[in-house]
């Protein structure tokens, strides 16, 4: 695959601005220069129903000006993704409408997507899985363009443009994997056969503004000031973790790609633009507290995982009793005791879909566990539910 990617900077989201770049960008990749007829599927991360000044999710301006430019070369846009949760229609309405998707859609003309179906599909070259069960809306257009963001995220380490494609599985099937891939690498590894699967044409990274720290949904967010454009996920991800001062070695999206040889911690890349040469400084802030990826004896992993990685734990304060952690719990760890969410610990596997989908900010994370500490929780539980 072309280790080949195209930089340039961009520090707002400026519409003019956008649209002249992006436009650049896919004039460099020659299926993208005549699209007369043509139905272009954006793959976006819409993972929840936030505001864009969160940057959670892909950025409205951006697929505006995306969109703007593929309408100008003569194809027509469908606008989708399975976010975190429950994949309904209603969902998806509050989503498009949240993420200012809705907006877009009315202003260029482009279809957003509504079908919640699903397909298995088999993969007998996956180097780790050989069969995936699919979202529909992946298989509905001629070209694929995927339009990650650049978070941190507490599992993976790092999501950009090979995470972004978790997102084609759907809703809540999501669960399964993470129940079935606890280990960060096994689930990277997962994600780069995912990917390779889903035969995305080209990969837009929207890296004006990405997410530092507790991402990817509660981290904060933090000026990057590019666009790269390319059709290696994986040399996209180096680079990203290049550019913002991420020790490849230390995240599990690369760390898998290192495992399976899909390509070097010193791999040199081919880049091109006047972004090339960005280097953040400071760094950006890891997603600290996420597992280590290790293959011990399971009694030692559990230790090892309690003795060194984040717990999620419940604000009682903001917690609800809505479900929607007990429903996306890969351990099936989390029950609702008397409206308020519970976490069986000798369950939780650390993936944080608890922390990273809660509408609440009801879930957060604590490495810290002493005796004091689980004191007053406790007995916060027992005043406010028993």
């Amino acid at each position: 695959m072309q280790k080949e990617l195209h930089i340039t900077g961009c520090k707002e989201y400026q519409p003019e601005r956008l649209k002249e770049q992006i436009d650049a960008h896919l004039d460099r990749y020659p299926e993208f220069r005549d699209l007369k007829g043509k139905k272009v599927l954006l793959k976006l991360n819409l993972l929840s129903a936030t505001e864009p000044e969160r940057a959670v999710t892909t950025h409205p301006q951006f697929v505006r000006a995306l969109t703007i430019n593929i309408n100008e070369r003569g194809g027509r846009v469908l606008i989708a993704d399975s976010p975190g949760g429950l994949f309904t229609r209603g969902i998806l309405e509050k989503i498009y409408r949240e993420t200012g998707m809705k907006n877009v859609a009315d202003e260029t003309g482009a279809e957003l997507n509504y079908d919640t179906s699903a397909h298995t599909e088999r993969f007998p070259e996956g180097r780790f899985i050989k069969s995936f069960h699919i979202c529909d809306y992946m298989r509905k257009a001629d070209l694929t363009i995927a339009v990650p963001k650049i978070k941190t995220h507490m599992f993976t380490g790092l999501t950009c443009a090979s995470k972004v494609m978790f997102g084609a599985i759907p809703g809540t099937e999501k669960v399964k994997y993470h129940t079935r891939f606890p280990d960060t690498t096994d689930f990277s590894r997962m994600l780069h056969d995912l990917t390779d699967l889903c035969g995305v044409d080209l990969f837009l990274v929207d890296g004006i503004i990405g997410m530092e720290g507790k991402g990817p949904s509660k981290g904060e967010p933090r000026k990057v000031g590019v666009i790269i454009s390319g059709k290696d996920p994986r040399a996209i991800d180096l680079h990203v973790a290049r550019i913002t001062g991420l020790d490849p070695g230390k995240l599990p999206i690369l760390k898998a790609a290192f495992k399976d040889d899909l390509l070097y911690p010193d791999e040199e890349l081919i880049l091109s633009g006047d972004g090339e040469d960005l280097k953040l400084e400071p760094a950006f802030k890891p997603a600290r507290g996420g597992q280590i990826a290790t293959n011990p004896p399971r009694f030692l992993k559990r230790f090892m995982i309690n003795l060194s990685t984040s717990k999620p734990r419940i604000s009682i304060r903001n917690c609800i009793g809505c479900g929607v952690c007990r429903d996306n719990c890969a351990g099936e760890a989390i029950r609702i005791v008397k409206g308020k969410a519970r976490i069986d610990y000798s369950r939780c596997i650390r993936c944080y879909c608890c922390h990273e989908l809660c509408p609440h900010d009801a879930v957060y994370l604590s490495i810290k566990e002493s005796g004091l500490a689980r004191y007053i929780e406790d007995t916060t539980y027992r005043y406010f539910i028993d």
